[in-house]
């Protein structure tokens, strides 16, 4: 039997729980812990129950999916896997019914939402459904961070906390975290994971496709994306480029720029990089990077100093500036965020901390991206991270490192200090 539902998810798929006997297989990126119980109830029923879904800290908190859900499932026995990229919504019951739609497991999707799916009873392609299935979490468990352990789990409710007890409206423009963990099964699930801008996309469209029905958010459902003062980032900001370095020999240079009369520093981005300007934060932590030549003439990037960003902003473009027409490089590099204050040594770039050293001294522990997989990130693999990169976000054990050892470097060399005048 082939049957189409549009509004009759939540008898149908609760009926379907409460019937099987042997196995409950889902595949939903978002998830509310009402929904949860169903799960949850069948588990401890001796149902073999798994879940699959998102791991995206933004999804919890603007409500998309929830902790406590994941968290009973695994008290109750489910087996719970995270995969990034996920988009699929897939049921299936015992090996005689299956659902696959529009349909999210959630209160929305099931109860608020008019959607539309495809019911299957004991057909033939159920199999080819459930093969799929299988494939998928094979995958999932020979990669890394796809079983949601305790210690994953654990992690975010912390970080959740601290967001929720940060909460605030922002002025204007969106505000995404680009914390997620999963596996990663494609080159798309890759892209997203390493590539900031692909992660920033990623996370945006999938609020997106919770908020985009019309008729959801007329029957009540939630009609916006929550806002979140993120826990403040620590970003390793690359200044020059491999193939345009710096001059070793000089002091980072610092240009100063007139904005509505009053003078701003500031740090610059290409246009195909706005989206990672676009997840900078009020407060946001950087350390300064330059593509430049170490004190044996050897071509590294070294750092050189620290600062605070200012929050991004949609007018951040120098093409709707004057400065466009006095400096060339502006043309290449027009994006950019304002840096409240600054300070960098007082010496030559090539006096600075060889990007290497830190990666020698901390390993997988040097970024957030990397400190999670130490088996998979060598320190070889670490040490070319910062290819064709504008930014990488540090890890607290970086942090800690360059702190102390910029504070030895301002001790022998004394600091050149900016501040913004807004």
């Amino acid at each position: 039997m082939i049957k189409i539902v549009t509004d009759e998810h939540y008898p149908l798929i609760s009926s379907l729980f409460e019937e099987s006997t042997e196995s409950i297989r889902i595949i939903s990126p978002f998830l509310s812990r009402k929904m949860a119980v169903l799960l949850c109830k069948a588990a401890r029923k001796g149902v073999d129950c798994c879940f699959i879904t998102r791991f995206y800290l933004q999804d919890f908190l603007d409500g998309s999916n929830s902790l406590e859900g994941l968290q009973d499932m695994k008290d109750a026995g489910v087996n719970v896997y995270a995969l990034i990229g996920l988009h699929t919504k897939l049921y299936l019951f015992d090996d005689s019914d299956a659902i696959v739609g529009s349909a999210n497991f959630t209160e929305g999707g099931l109860v608020r939402n008019i959607e539309l799916s495809i019911y299957l009873n004991g057909e033939p392609a159920i199999d080819t459904l459930l093969d799929y299935y299988e494939d998928i979490v094979n995958k999932i468990i020979k990669a890394e961070d796809g079983l949601i352990t305790q210690e994953m789990l654990d992690d975010y409710k912390e970080r959740y906390k601290k967001q929720k007890k940060s909460k605030s409206k922002l002025d204007g423009g969106k505000h995404i975290l680009t914390t997620i963990r999963g596996a990663v099964l494609d080159r798309n699930a890759r892209n997203i994971k390493n590539d900031n801008d692909q992660l920033f996309e990623e996370i945006e469209t999938n609020a997106g496709e919770r908020l985009s029905d019309p008729v959801y958010a007329a029957l009540g459902g939630k009609k916006e994306s929550a806002s979140y003062k993120s826990l403040r980032n620590i970003i390793l900001k690359f200044y020059a480029s491999s193939k345009k370095r710096a001059d070793a020999d000089k002091l980072m240079p610092m240009p100063a720029f007139k904005d509505d009369e009053k003078t701003i520093y500031i740090s610059n981005f290409s246009a195909a990089r706005k989206k990672s300007a676009m997840t900078v934060e009020e407060g946001d932590e950087t350390f300064f990077c330059v593509h430049s030549y170490d004190k044996s003439g050897n071509p590294c990037p070294l750092i050189v100093g620290k600062g605070y960003f200012r929050k991004y902003n949609q007018n951040n473009d120098a093409r709707l500036k004057g400065w466009i027409n006095e400096y060339d490089w502006l043309a290449e590099y027009p994006i950019y965020c304002v840096i409240s204050e600054a300070k960098i040594i007082n010496a030559p770039v090539k006096n600075g901390i060889p990007l290497r050293e830190m990666v020698e001294a901390l390993g997988y522990k040097t970024y957030m991206h990397t400190r999670d997989n130490p088996e998979k990130y060598t320190k070889e693999r670490v040490a070319k991270a910062h290819g064709q990169q504008a930014m990488l976000a540090l890890s607290p054990e970086a942090k800690e490192y360059l702190d102390e050892r910029l504070e030895e470097l301002g001790k022998q060399y004394g600091w050149k200090e900016y501040k913004s005048e807004h």
